[in-house]
Formats: structure tokens, sequence, C-alpha cells
């Protein structure tokens, strides 16, 4: 196996934070949830297939990466947003086992 096709199966190309299949699916749950009309645009499944396997693998075979921007503003806490979502669906599965 060449260098390339040995970077690009080790997936280190992503960032830490999406080298992981369940982190992978949080920050897909939660964007899908962020984005008010992420529903238009199919389901957080579909999308984390493609742009995981599909648009980020073929972009890093060709040399470009994803990485955090440089540019000088306040961002928002990709953290914060999943914490939030976790908790607003712990908080729901209980509120619906108490309500049994």
């Amino acid at each position: 196996m060449d260098k390339l096709s040995k970077w690009l199966t080790s997936g280190e190309y992503l960032p830490h934070f999406m080298r992981d299949f369940h982190d992978q699916k949080d920050v897909f749950k939660t964007m899908h949830n962020t984005i008010k009309n992420a529903d238009e645009n199919g389901n957080p499944r579909d999308g984390h297939i493609y742009v995981v396997d599909t648009f980020l693998w073929y972009m890093a075979r060709c040399g470009y990466t994803l990485q955090k921007s440089r540019k000088n503003v306040t961002f928002k806490d990709m953290q914060v947003d999943i914490d939030r979502f976790k908790r607003e669906m712990t908080d729901a599965f209980s509120k619906m086992l108490s309500d049994k």
C-alpha cells in the first residue's frame, strides 16, 4: 500500500474530534439539530456518510484537509452545542420514561 493510501485508511486527515465514528455521529446529529432547516436537506445519517466517507476522503486524497479557521472572530464552541444536544436528548428520554 502506498503512503497516500495508508494515510487515507488511517483517518489521520480528519481532525482528532472526528476520527471516532461515535464522535462523528454526535457532530452530525448536533449539527442537524442546530440548523433548523436541516431536514430539508436530508437526514443526519446520510449527510454523515456522504461528508466523511466521500467528500472529506476525496478532498484529502487531493491534498486538502479540514482545519479550524484562524480568522480573528469569536466562533461558537462545537462541544457546547454537542453537550447541549446530548442533554436535551437525555432530558426528553427521561421525561418519556417518567410519563409512563
